[in-house]
């Protein structure tokens, strides 16, 4: 018995002196949200650990009211208050975060003024330096440096918070000398900026800028002097006789002119000029994109799924190229030649029809289905099917390959529905009830969508978990999205489709054009996603499970 007290003993011993090295997890804290009385825009950068408040210019940065923030994590703390009023008009608020250790934050704001500065003979726009407070003009080597007249003025924020010195009204009208640099002072909100006004002498009246080249249109933009004949020319490559656009088509800011030049034609080598009077630039020569179309848009080209009795939207013995490849998918999956998908439950919602169709042998069809409760959305869309999560619901890589920028989207459906007899979830805002009928939705997006970010592959690179709502994308918000349309069908044959209604019924195809909304008019895509389902809030297993949606005869409309 002593032997053993004595191994007893010993043993606890031995753990006290026993270090607890075993590190703390590595949280790092971050803000998901900042509420601000007043703010544009609020920027969270949680890598720098830094968020930047865009207000308007006639904020007052000494009184900013941060009314709530959130964090990511519970155990979040600050070392200091964080909502309040804060005067963040020469510093940044600085504190820490802590999770198991301490991070330094700081959130800034910055107040969004519109500055302006135009004189006569100027070309092109002012450039406008934030920062250090200058202003350089560029006047034609003609100009008179000590008798510049200025036409309009705005440095400081609007509705009079502003004084000038000199006072606007000795200034707009004036002829200044612009030998060497103009000083003027602009005071608001008790603070005093002294700004530098520099005019720059330039051998050329005129410039053309970048060719923002498109399908059947392109964007020009040069500089000339404000008040002269400045427009543009253009033909195609070859041609003799120029077109000159119409001025109606030109839009000038001070001594900076763009042109919006229709009626192109695709894949075509043009040349484009700008004037100022008499003086011309060289010509710059451009070729528009070509009208590129969806591969198997009107979906002939299917074929069965080996050892199974539905169908893949493509066929790789049809000796077609745009038919031999995959560019459509749906939740039916592949089978045994691939991913397992709805088919594997005993649910195709997804086929062909030989006899409701618009052209060709066959149109598709998708049908909501249901089984065990769980409600499976007839679906069809670019990308591929990327497995079932069990019997709750599916993953999608969404995406295919695309770089030319189409206006719209026209295709041909047929809708047909009831009220809503599978209600599982619903997204944030909505309410649904078994007296409310299905709708059906088609949505398409270009963008420049990285599939590192989003989880899917290079060629479909958008990953949506429909069991995980963090992975859903709002095309309207999402900042990786160039542009976006929408159609909603109604069960009576009316369609939501920017304000406007179809009002044929739904026994009838009907042609629908969803219209793109361009969030960027520069950037180019890298892929296209088309989304349809026959039931809308499909993802989140809601909706008639006998409601069918047939497809045909799709357009882009360049």
């Amino acid at each position: 018995m002593k032997k053993i007290l004595i191994y007893i003993f010993a043993l606890i011993s031995l753990a006290g002196c026993i270090s607890n090295d075993i590190p703390y997890p590595v949280l790092e804290p971050s803000i998901t949200a900042l509420d601000v009385e007043g703010a544009v825009n609020v920027e969270i950068d949680n890598t720098n650990r830094c968020v930047i408040v865009h207000m308007t210019e006639t904020s007052d940065l000494r009184k900013v009211n941060i009314k709530s923030v959130e964090y990511a994590h519970e155990i979040t703390t600050s070392s200091k208050s964080v909502t309040g009023i804060h005067d963040l008009s020469r510093s940044p608020l600085l504190f820490d975060l802590t999770t198991y250790d301490d991070y330094d934050w700081r959130i800034l704001a910055v107040r969004d003024v519109e500055r302006y500065f135009t004189v006569n003979g100027q070309i092109g726009s002012a450039w406008i330096d934030d920062v250090n407070h200058r202003v350089i003009l560029n006047v034609g080597k003609d100009a008179d440096l000590q008798n510049i007249k200025v036409t309009s003025v705005k440095l400081g924020p609007k509705d009079g918070l502003s004084i000038y010195e000199p006072m606007l009204d000795d200034l707009i009208g004036a002829e200044i000398d612009m030998t060497e640099e103009y000083l003027i002072k602009v005071t608001a909100f008790d603070e005093v900026e002294d700004w530098y006004v520099y005019a720059e002498v330039v051998e050329s009246s005129v410039s053309l800028g970048k060719v923002n080249i498109w399908t059947t249109e392109a964007y020009v933009n040069s500089t000339g002097v404000a008040g002269m004949d400045n427009g543009f020319r253009y033909r195609k490559s070859g041609a003799e006789a120029w077109t000159d656009v119409n001025q109606e088509d030109i839009t000038a800011d001070g001594g900076s002119f763009e042109a919006h030049i229709t009626g192109l034609e695709p894949d075509t080598s043009y040349e484009v000029m700008a004037y100022c009077g008499e003086d011309m630039t060289d010509p710059v020569e451009f070729t528009t994109a070509p009208a590129t179309q969806l591969p198997n848009s009107g979906f002939e080209y299917v074929s069965k799924v080996k050892g199974a009795n539905y169908y893949k939207f493509y066929d790789p013995d049809c000796g077609v190229e745009e038919g031999i490849h995959m560019f459509w998918g749906s939740g039916n999956g592949e089978g045994s030649e691939g991913v397992d998908g709805s088919a594997n439950l005993g649910i195709v919602i997804t086929t062909i029809d030989q006899v409701n169709k618009i052209e060709g042998k066959q149109s598709v069809c998708a049908q909501t289905s249901q089984m065990v409760g769980m409600l499976a959305a007839g679906n069809l869309f670019a990308g591929q099917f990327a497995g079932l999560v069990g019997t709750e619901g599916g993953k999608v890589n969404f995406g295919r390959p695309w770089d030319t920028r189409p206006k719209a989207l026209k295709l041909y459906c047929k809708y047909s529905t009831g009220k809503m007899d599978v209600i599982n979830r619903a997204p944030a805002g909505v309410k649904l009830t078994k007296d409310d009928y299905d709708r059906a939705q088609i949505k398409v997006a270009l963008g420049t969508w990285s599939y590192r970010q989003y989880g899917g592959t290079p060629d479909s690179p958008v990953l949506i978990n429909t069991t995980d709502e963090k992975t859903f994308v709002d095309f309207n918000t999402d900042k990786s999205t160039i542009a976006n349309g929408d159609l909603v069908i109604n069960h009576d044959g009316y369609s939501i489709n920017s304000g406007e209604k179809v009002t044929e019924m739904t026994d009838k195809w009907i042609e629908y054009t969803i219209p793109l909304n361009y969030h960027d008019m520069e950037l180019k895509p890298t892929h296209i996603i088309i989304s349809c389902a026959a039931s809308q809030f499909g993802d989140y297993f809601s909706g008639c499970s006998s409601s069918k949606l047939w497809l045909d005869a799709f357009e882009l409309i360049y």
